[in-house]
């Protein structure tokens, strides 16, 4: 009975925090280079950091993030500068050092890097890319990158399917331990 009673507890508890998360689609075009890909920024507003997503089949690179708004981390090859943030304020839009996105491991064959920088303009951004430690980024021309919001932040349906579960566990107790007459 302690058992299960603890458990509903902690279901309950559970189900009253809320997680959230921004969910964008993005495409890049221009003369040599199209491709598409999703975002997944982390709860806030204003600019934010991109915590998940990818490009084609280059996933986006988590590690080394900035760890500060404003700041930036340099890429494992050490040709870019990137922060990963997107400023959300009306139009979903990039920063200046970009999003970066990584394919293979890096130091073996095949890895690449890929970075889309923001320029001045709302829809204006380069694509780099390189291809090894002190590889020489080769920029294609400026494209046109979109990023359209698919999902704001959200509650994900957890707290209502948490305290169900956990009334009806302790209603299962409760009938387990009635006497019999």
């Amino acid at each position: 009975m302690k058992k299960v009673l603890c458990l509903a507890g902690v279901l309950f508890f559970m189900g009253l925090g809320q997680a959230f998360a921004d969910y964008y689609t993005f495409s890049y075009v221009d003369g040599t280079f199209d491709a598409s890909g999703w975002l997944q920024t982390a709860p806030g507003s204003g600019s934010v950091t991109v915590i998940g997503g990818s490009l084609g089949s280059a996933p986006l690179y988590t590690g080394g993030t900035a760890p500060s708004p404003g700041a930036y981390a340099t890429s494992p090859s050490g040709a870019f500068w990137f922060d990963n943030a997107l400023n959300t304020h009306s139009t979903p839009m990039l920063s200046g050092w970009g999003l970066l996105f990584t394919s293979g491991t890096f130091g073996s064959a095949g890895y690449s890097e890929i970075n889309i920088w923001g320029n001045t303009g709302a829809h204006d951004y380069s694509y780099y890319t390189a291809t090894g430690p002190g590889s020489f980024p080769i920029m294609f021309n400026a494209g046109t990158f979109t990023i359209t919001q698919v999902s704001g932040p959200s509650a994900v349906p957890v707290p209502p399917a948490a305290l169900l579960l956990g009334s009806g566990l302790v209603g299962l107790a409760m009938l387990r331990k009635r006497p019999k007459r």
